[in-house]
């Protein structure tokens, strides 16, 4: 059993823990392309819902986004434009018990405009690869499984990230070239600050911060595991 098999049949233990009433499917899963179209917006805000699976996020679509998602639901996909933003929402429609094989979201996000991006996740692997992208803020919310998170590279702008983690491993990788500061509530697990700088009471910087007008500001709620944040 690889892995992401691991850590869901641990989550199907605890639930049925939990509820005792949790009916779990394996249904086949269907793929589709998805791709939504560029149009006038001035700006995007985006919101990806993943309950089970494994979504890998990064920039450099042609259009606001496109990807493949293979999904034994098909996820309600919506996106409307008011004014000068867009609203674009992904979501795995909820469902009685919990079916992930083969759940994968591959998908790809414009670097042509400035976005506010949220994502939750249930029991799942993701991947985010968000250097390029225009952030204006970024809200993540992870239940049980693996987070891989790079903001690394140069950023135009400053923006906030806030980060709440459940049950497993969290690796956060931080721009060396533009200011960092990781405030973090530490849960029961363990946490690894490399090439920051301590300034107590859970505030780490890194070496840029002093001296730089873009700020990335990381506030982070860590529960049950190991977390890394490092510099590169």
């Amino acid at each position: 059993m690889g892995k992401l098999g691991k850590i869901f049949a641990g989550t199907a233990l605890l639930a049925l823990i939990l509820t005792g009433c949790n009916v779990f499917s394996f249904g086949k899963a269907s793929e589709e392309s998805i791709e939504i179209e560029k149009d006038d917006a001035k700006e995007l805000d985006v919101e990806l819902k993943l309950g089970a699976g494994e979504l890998n996020l990064s920039g450099g679509a042609n259009q606001w986004l496109e990807g493949r998602i293979e999904d034994s639901k098909e996820p309600k996909v919506s996106y409307k434009l008011n004014g000068d933003k867009g609203k674009l929402t992904v979501a795995q429609k909820s469902k009685q018990g919990i079916n992930f094989k083969d759940n994968e979201w591959d998908l790809q996000l414009t670097k042509d405009v400035p976005l506010s991006l949220k994502i939750s996740t249930g029991a799942a692997e993701t991947d985010l690869n968000l250097s390029g992208i225009q952030l204006t803020d970024l809200d993540i919310e992870t239940g049980v499984g693996e987070l891989n998170l790079d903001v690394s590279g140069d950023w135009k702008e400053s923006f906030d990230i806030n980060l709440e983690t459940g049950v497993g491993q969290v690796t956060v990788i931080l721009p060396s070239n533009v200011g960092v500061k990781v405030t973090s509530s530490k849960g029961i697990g363990s946490a690894e600050f490399k090439d920051l700088i301590s300034q107590g009471n859970g505030v780490y910087v890194n070496e840029a911060y002093e001296n730089s007008d873009i700020i990335i500001t990381v506030n982070a709620e860590m529960g049950v595991g190991e977390v890394i944040f490092k510099v590169e």
